[in-house]
């Protein structure tokens, strides 16, 4: 009932943001496959048909040809998005003010099906009122249970474009599920709640490295998209409700006038992603344990694709690396067809702050495409120890002569500071006397030093040397 009378609630929402506008209803061409059956629509939306949970459409409303998913563009602060009022029972209602794609041009399907050509319909839409077109290109694999979406964008000016994907996923037959995100495939959608007859996963899967997603109550991913910011919500805690998800591309015009986003979507099992990326980027091991002031060296794979046909030359970097943390490359540049091996040092600065620091991800980038690996850090926190055979030693010396004074710490990444007078009192702290080993000046009576080591976790104070002249 909560569903009808929000269905209700957006046409009435909707329609009048449309009024005066003569949208014809949306095309529809089929790509009939298997085990999937996609129905392309002309405005840009979709609806899917898997032969694995026969009779259901696997986006929400699953009784007719049109689903409530599809991608959406934020142009120049318009929101454009699928013709949806033209939809029997959409329930998009909280996505707000939007102008719906004008339609051009769809196309018939073409292709056989197989791998090398593959089932096609493309689309062509245009934002009105400004100089933006899209075009659309669903292709599908017989034998998949996924499809890709290739959509590329173009203009002759300059535009703020923000784009999105995102649907309202029905689930093997139910319109509940419980939320879900797969690393490995920089995924989001959800699984069917009860998986006894096994588990059945809708997935939106960024194969061009998306900037934020979501995974929520259905009517929340709408509300997001027309809020222009996804939350980057994982709902893992959220139990079984009717969900849906989204994926966001943030300004991606800034410097060209086209781009291409490249995105699959998967019904059933998880795929690999060998399926989908043209590389893939390998960091042993996953995790080290260092205190600060010390360094681990890390392997790095770069291993191309050969059965997606990737050829392209791959640079590997480091950014986002936590506060007190470096990563330096033996060598981060591979030619073309991108493979190779390099290692890469990681040292923590003893400045950091001791905790475990999990996803601290290399990265490599070419061909279009961005994917990496992460390796966990725990940096320890052990406060610093002067074993007593490491103290600084008292001493008697010539009248008139110098002692020099050494304190070994056992651990690395640590400062000195030297004082006068008898540990711990810190009323005398000798200028410039920083570091392990420490000269007085001539001794002519007796004098007291003492040392405090420290690192992040703590300090330690040696014992008191006492110099003194030897007659």
């Amino acid at each position: 009932m909560l569903r009808a009378r929000m269905i209700f609630a957006a046409a009435l929402v909707i329609v009048s943001i449309a009024a005066g506008n003569a949208w014809a209803a949306p095309k529809i061409v089929t790509i009939q496959s298997s085990p999937l059956q996609i129905n392309v629509a002309g405005d840009g939306s979709f609806q899917i048909f898997n032969s694995v949970v026969p009779g259901f459409g696997q986006v929400y409303p699953t009784s007719t040809q049109y689903g409530d998913f599809g991608v959406f563009a934020e142009i120049d602060g318009t929101l454009y998005a699928p013709a949806f009022t033209d939809h029997a029972g959409t329930a998009t209602g909280s996505l707000g003010t939007y102008t719906p794609w004008q339609q051009v041009a769809i196309s018939n399907v073409t292709g056989e099906g197989s791998a090398s050509n593959p089932f096609t319909v493309s689309v062509s839409l245009a934002a009105p009122g400004t100089d933006v077109r899209a075009t659309v290109v669903v292709t599908h694999v017989r034998g998949n249970n996924f499809f890709r979406l290739r959509t590329q964008y173009f203009s002759t000016a300059a535009h703020t474009l923000n784009a999105f994907v995102g649907a309202d996923i029905y689930l093997a037959g139910s319109d509940q599920g419980i939320f879900v995100t797969v690393p490995e495939l920089n995924a989001v959608g959800g699984r069917n709640c009860d998986p006894a007859d096994g588990a059945y996963n809708i997935l939106l899967i960024p194969i061009t490295p998306a900037s934020r997603f979501t995974t929520g109550f259905y009517a929340s991913v709408w509300q997001q998209i027309g809020a222009r910011e996804l939350d980057n919500a994982t709902g893992n805690d959220a139990g079984c409700i009717d969900n849906g998800a989204a994926v966001q591309w943030n300004d991606i015009m800034r410097n060209s006038t086209s781009v291409e986003l490249n995105t699959a979507v998967s019904f059933g099992d998880i795929p690999s992603p060998s399926n989908f990326f043209g590389f893939f980027v390998d960091v042993t091991p996953d995790a080290v344990a260092l205190s600060p002031g010390q360094s681990a060296t890390l392997n790095v794979r770069v291993t191309h694709n050969e059965e997606l046909g990737f050829n392209a030359p791959i640079t590997l970097s480091a950014p986002g690396l936590p506060p007190g943390m470096n990563l330096t490359f033996a060598r981060n540049t591979f030619a073309a067809p991108g493979d190779g091996t390099t290692t890469a040092t990681l040292t923590i600065d003893s400045s950091i702050f001791p905790q475990l620091y999990r996803g601290v991800s290399i990265f490599g980038s070419g061909g279009g495409e961005t994917h990496g690996d992460s390796v966990t850090v725990d940096v320890l926190c052990d406060p610093p120890r002067i074993l007593g055979i490491n103290q600084p030693k008292s001493a008697d010396v010539t009248r008139g002569s110098t002692a020099t004074l050494t304190v070994k710490s056992e651990n690395a990444g640590v400062t000195y500071q030297w004082y006068r007078g008898y540990s711990p009192l810190t009323f005398s702290p000798i200028s410039g006397a920083t570091s392990a080993s420490f000269t007085t000046g001539a001794v002519n009576e007796q004098q007291e030093y003492w040392v405090r080591i420290t690192n992040p976790c703590g300090t330690a104070d040696s014992v008191t040397a006492i110099v003194k002249p030897a007659n």
